[in-house]
């Protein structure tokens, strides 16, 4: 009642200032109360939702990169050299397991011998023969050839580094053919077959 006597008492100018005052208080309070959280979780939101977009974008980004990556030649380059890996592990397999001596087991192991640079595609054996020449001509054969072929990819350098190793690790080493073709400078295809002489005891 004395608000109300108060409010009587005021001018009409007064009155409208205080009923736009009050009118303002409660949208202060309501803006407050109502519109602060919607606005906050409307920026929570946005937020999330520009969050999402980018993560999108990224997994886009990769999938084109992975389309690209095996359309590219590197990735054809590694699919064959991996091919060629396989291809040589299962002829390792092969030939390791195959019904050779011990001696054949090291000449392999030696052959194989992880060497830096040197990426060996290929690998086939042939059937043993015996060894002759004219001066032996009518004698029965005591020694032996086992034949090989190898196509290797390298370069000149380290192709030559490999054949040494060989010639110092197989004394009784023999090369029949060796051609060498550049692919892509400096790397070249090594396409070799050699012979490995041994002596049997007559039985």
């Amino acid at each position: 009642m004395q608000y109300k006597n108060w409010y009587e008492t005021r001018q009409t100018r007064e009155r409208f200032l205080i009923i736009l005052l009050v009118w303002a208080l409660l949208y202060a309070i309501f803006s407050f109360s109502l519109f602060n959280p919607i606005s906050y979780q409307q920026k929570s939101l946005i937020n999330d939702i520009k969050i999402t977009n980018d993560q999108i974008k990224n997994w886009n980004m990769q999938i084109d990169a992975l389309n690209q990556i095996s359309h590219s030649p590197l990735y054809k380059q590694w699919l064959d050299q991996h091919q060629a890996l396989s291809s040589l592990q299962s002829q390792y397999t092969y030939l390791m397991n195959a019904t050779y001596a011990n001696q054949w087991h090291q000449v392999i192991k030696i052959i194989l011998q992880k060497e830096n640079n040197i990426t060996i595609v290929q690998i086939k054996d042939f059937p043993e023969t015996p060894y002759s020449s004219i001066n032996l001509s009518g004698t029965k054969p005591t020694i032996y050839q086992q034949k090989l072929s190898l196509i290797i990819y390298s370069n000149y350098f380290d192709t030559i580094a490999y054949l040494q190793r060989l010639e110092k690790s197989l004394p009784t080493i023999h090369w029949d053919s060796l051609n060498y073709q550049v692919v892509q400078y400096p790397i070249g295809k090594v396409e070799m077959e050699l012979s490995i002489f041994y002596e049997k005891t007559r039985g």
